[in-house]
């Protein structure tokens, strides 16, 4: 008889409790209802946190560098492409299997580079405001976009972690 509601570690048999661990333990067949934050990122009094907001902010906005060399397509691609984050298991998500954005919702994201004068010319501080501007987008979208952009990250700290 197979586990049900199998988490990661009954899976592969590993004996540890999530208060044993600094990560969280995921299940095998759902998202965990747990979110990246940029902003706390940003706040964090850890270097390593903080840099990891840049590199966020920084990936966010070559999405403004490639639309304003014309490259909206390819622009676009990249955000739907980061809309969803299935291998890191976090969100809403009760089958493992989120949805990515739809284009003409990754346009209106990247329309912002345009239509607000600022966001084209200095690009976002704080990416997590497209929550304001656009409807639909929300911090479960934030949050998936936060873990494709430090996916290599937060693999590596799992590899050095289990």
């Amino acid at each position: 008889m197979g586990i049900i509601h199998p988490r990661i570690i009954n899976y592969h048999g590993i004996s540890a409790t999530q208060a044993q661990l600094d990560f969280a333990i995921a299940f095998l067949d759902e998202d965990i209802p747990l979110y990246v934050d940029p902003f706390l990122l940003w706040k964090s009094p850890s270097q390593q946190d903080q840099s990891l907001h840049t590199s966020i902010i920084n990936s966010f906005n070559n999405l403004n560098f490639l639309v304003q060399k014309g490259k909206i397509e390819q622009a676009r691609d990249i955000l739907i492409l980061a809309s969803e984050c299935q291998e890191i298991g976090l969100g809403l998500s009760k089958k493992r299997k989120g949805i990515k954005i739809s284009r003409n919702k990754a346009d209106e994201i990247i329309s912002l580079f345009q239509k607000i004068l600022e966001y084209g010319k200095y690009g976002f501080f704080h990416f997590e405001e497209i929550q304001f501007y656009v409807d639909g987008i929300a911090k479960y979208r934030i949050s998936d976009i936060c873990c494709n952009f430090i996916k290599s990250f937060l693999i590596y700290f799992t590899i050095q972690h289990r």
